[in-house]
């Protein structure tokens, strides 16, 4: 395996696994010892480590290394309300034709919350005209991942809120689809507190 694969393979890996949380958050995420884990050498491993960092999937700390981020209810209000312009604004304009030949970005089948939340978001992502819109976009899914599990625990009405933008999206209700938006958004901001208090490592105190 060539260099360039090494680190296509350590990276994607890496990725995943601060995507599963597998690390809560505030773990030092040692070059050397996630190797070994990785099965590679530490160099792929910090190239990784530090394209992560540059799509603020992780944190990158001068002198203190990285570490998947401890996130504040100030951190994941600004997260919900910045989700909420980005998918707006995505759905301005030229909003997806049913009728198109090339038909619906269509949504994957899926039972798991964060993943079904993730397909909506990423098929309204691939709608945009444009780029910028789009990258920005599922950058966001992937830095809101980790906490989709906590918000499913904490709210009860979150897979019916999904449901009902789900349905919008298939149906081509695009002005019920973005009044919906802003209310699922709007409702995570409420829940922001407990959801950090979900995700926040136990032998943390509250602050």
């Amino acid at each position: 395996m060539n260099a360039g694969s090494t680190m296509e393979r350590v990276y994607l890996d890496l990725k995943m696994r601060v995507l599963d949380g597998r690390y809560p958050p505030g773990t030092r995420l040692d070059p050397v010892n996630l190797a070994k884990t990785l099965r590679a050498s530490a160099t792929p491993v910090r190239e990784a480590l530090h394209r992560l960092a540059g799509e603020r999937i992780i944190d990158s700390w001068h002198q203190e290394g990285f570490r998947p981020p401890i996130l504040a209810e100030a951190d994941l209000h600004d997260l919900y309300s910045w989700a909420s312009w980005l998918l707006g604004l995505a759905l301005q304009g030229n909003v997806p034709d049913p009728d198109h030949p090339a038909g619906l970005v269509g949504l994957e089948l899926r039972k798991d919350y964060a993943e079904a939340l993730d397909s909506l978001f990423r098929a309204i992502a691939m709608w945009s005209a444009n780029r910028e819109i789009r990258f920005a976009i599922l950058n966001l899914i992937e830095r809101c991942h980790v906490f989709r599990k906590a918000e499913a625990s904490v709210d009860t009405a979150a897979r019916d809120m999904l449901a009902a933008m789900e349905d919008d999206y298939r149906f081509g209700r695009w002005s019920a689809l973005r009044a919906k938006i802003t209310r699922f958004h709007r409702r995570r901001m409420a829940f922001a507190g407990r959801v950090v208090a979900e995700i926040r490592p136990r032998d943390e105190p509250l602050r």
